[in-house]
């Protein structure tokens, strides 16, 4: 065995065994044929079965009906999107603290505070099945919090990148999946109150700790925890819906971190990063549910 072969062969052993088993020895042959091993090769060997491994572990391989995904985050999106209202919460509780809350100008410090109370709403049809409701309010959520920097031109609408992809993806969910009743056949009668108090605690913990820099991780920590127990961590369709609940949040909170610990980034950086890059991500991944592929002669309906 040559010294390029070996290398490869440690390098493949990197992918799941029915792979290798599979398709082990044709890859090998490939590899070969182009000589020594560069670090390009080591780098795209290894992406590979990274990609791979994370495409199996989110059930992003097949197998899974997208309407199944579409009705989890049906039911599930309304009750993540309210992590956005944090800073509007954090902003209240001060009010309350030093005793002035019945003097607070509303439209000026949470101007944001009726698209957080749409929202509550949506949730809340959402987990009645009123689907159609609950899309509805949906809509108007996502087009009052794009509003908002017209009512209040220093409203820095680009922090919630994230959420307002998340909420994008919620709404999308109610218009055209199965809905929440579907949702909560597939993930069970648990999941929605171990995922709200999830949310619960993340929220908390930002506005009881005044929003110290770790509290972000903290948050997004809790969050995902929340969501994949939710959604079942052995369920395939669990798993994928979790994962488009998870993402924007994740990378709204990178937008955060980046602002705070590497410093101030142009505005439209602060709206490409947390909206462009979440769903290029569930893109690449292919987390976003897709229609299946009928074969020929397949009828497209039952009976057609």
């Amino acid at each position: 065995m040559s010294g390029a072969e070996r290398r490869y062969r440690r390098l493949l052993a990197l992918y799941p065994r029915d792979h290798r088993e599979h398709r082990g020895e044709e890859m090998l042959g490939v590899l070969l044929e182009g000589g020594e091993p560069g670090w390009r090769d080591y780098a795209d060997l290894v992406a590979g079965a990274l990609r791979l491994h994370l495409r199996r572990v989110f059930a992003l391989d097949g197998g899974v009906d997208p309407r199944d995904v579409l009705a989890v985050v049906s039911l599930l999106g309304p009750i993540a999107v309210l992590v956005g209202a944090t800073s509007a919460l954090r902003e209240v509780a001060w009010w309350v603290k030093v005793g002035s809350f019945w003097q607070m100008p509303w439209s000026e410090q949470v101007p944001d505070a009726p698209v957080w109370a749409i929202w509550a709403i949506t949730a809340v049809l959402a987990l009645c099945g009123l689907r159609r409701s609950a899309a509805v309010g949906a809509w108007v959520a996502c087009a009052a919090y794009a509003w908002l920097p017209t009512v209040s031109p220093t409203w820095p609408i680009a922090i919630n990148g994230g959420i307002v992809l998340l909420g994008l993806f919620a709404a999308a969910a109610l218009t055209w999946s199965a809905g929440p009743r579907r949702g909560r056949e597939l993930v069970g009668g648990a999941a929605v109150p171990l995922f709200t108090a999830a949310v619960g605690v993340a929220v908390s913990i930002e506005v009881l700790t005044s929003g110290p820099r770790w509290v972000a991780f903290a948050e997004l920590g809790v969050l995902a925890l929340g969501a994949f127990l939710a959604c079942g961590v052995r369920s395939r369709v669990g798993r994928r819906a979790a994962l488009v609940v998870v993402v924007p949040v994740l990378v709204g909170l990178l937008t955060w971190v980046l602002m705070h610990f590497i410093g101030r980034i142009p505005e439209v950086l602060q709206v490409a990063i947390p909206v462009a890059l979440p769903l290029a991500v569930l893109l690449v991944l292919g987390a976003l549910p897709r229609g299946r592929r009928r074969l020929p002669g397949t009828p497209s309906r039952p009976g057609a």
